[in-house]
């Protein structure tokens, strides 16, 4: 045992008395950290598998160890095969799934259920927007066959019907979740040729810039700015300054959103609503989606 991993009480050296000390802190029962030492979720699986020593991390566990979009509210979520035990310990969540080997993955010395498993048993806790945004990063990382392969093993389970209708719309083209539910939201309010993926150039059709989202069609373009180009500062804002303005000596029309768009998607869908009637009056009205014609 060493002193910077998570520890059992009952079987280390240490007395009672000097476990409570505040040289320890307890992570979960008979688990104990030494106390100066900061936690993070593989301290807090480790500990985990020290109560329940055959759990596998799953669900949003598994998801944030992969670096995949999740929340898993603190807790350790483990699963144990359907003859396992189910309890809900402070922290620590076991379920009775049954995982098998093809179906896990090595993150840094833990074994974890992979991309498409994780997506399989999430679909029963995430709606259908929070569900694509995690499927968007699975499909581009694993491929759409191991995800389909996913979904036939999932038949029958919780959450299978909510996949079936989230498969369809992946797309590996999007970058973050904040771009995964404004291309939900701009198709669902019509907006079906927007997407990921397009390129706009110059005369000589050399490269430029390539939008979040973009309608080659209508020449209207969407870029989200996250909380990233704000950190970045003045250097980062004038980059972007310029690739907009790149893209409108094209004649595209470019929409700039941020989180404000994101909690409001009615204001992004009227901006959006507003360019493609721009265009129109330039290229015509057959750049227009049905619902605007």
């Amino acid at each position: 045992m060493t002193s910077n991993q998570p520890f059992r009480g009952s079987t280390s050296e240490r007395s009672r008395q000097q476990l409570r000390s505040p040289r320890f802190r307890r992570v979960a029962r008979d688990v104990y950290v030494m106390a100066d030492r900061a936690v993070d979720l593989r301290d807090r699986v480790r500990a985990a598998q020290l109560v329940v020593d055959d759990g596998v991390p799953c669900l949003a566990t598994a998801a944030l160890l992969q670096r995949l979009p999740a929340d898993d509210g603190g807790v350790v979520h483990l699963a144990r095969g359907r003859r396992g035990v189910v309890s809900t310990r402070p922290g620590i969540e076991v379920h009775r799934l049954v995982v098998t080997d093809d179906e896990l993955m090595d993150v840094d010395g833990l074994l974890v259920t992979d991309g498409p498993r994780t997506l399989a048993d999430l679909s029963a806790h995430l709606d259908l927007e929070e569900l694509v945004a995690l499927g968007d990063v699975v499909v581009r990382r694993w491929g759409r066959a191991d995800v389909e392969r996913a979904l036939h093993r999932a038949a029958g389970r919780p959450g299978v019907a909510r996949l079936r209708q989230a498969v369809p719309l992946l797309d590996p083209g999007s970058d973050s979740p904040a771009e995964t539910r404004q291309r939900l939201r701009l198709h669902a309010a019509g907006f079906v040729g927007m997407r990921h993926g397009v390129a706009i150039t110059d005369e000589d059709g050399n490269w430029l810039v390539s939008p979040d989202l973009a309608d080659e069609v209508a020449k209207v373009a969407l870029q989200h700015e996250g909380a990233v180009h704000f950190q970045k500062g003045e250097r980062q804002r004038r980059k972007d300054v310029d690739r907009d303005e790149l893209a409108r000596r094209r004649d595209w029309e470019v929409v700039v959103t941020t989180s404000r768009d994101d909690v409001q998607p009615a204001r992004m869908v009227e901006r959006v609503t507003a360019s493609y009637l721009r265009q129109a009056r330039l290229f015509g009205r057959d750049v227009l989606p049905r619902h605007l014609r």
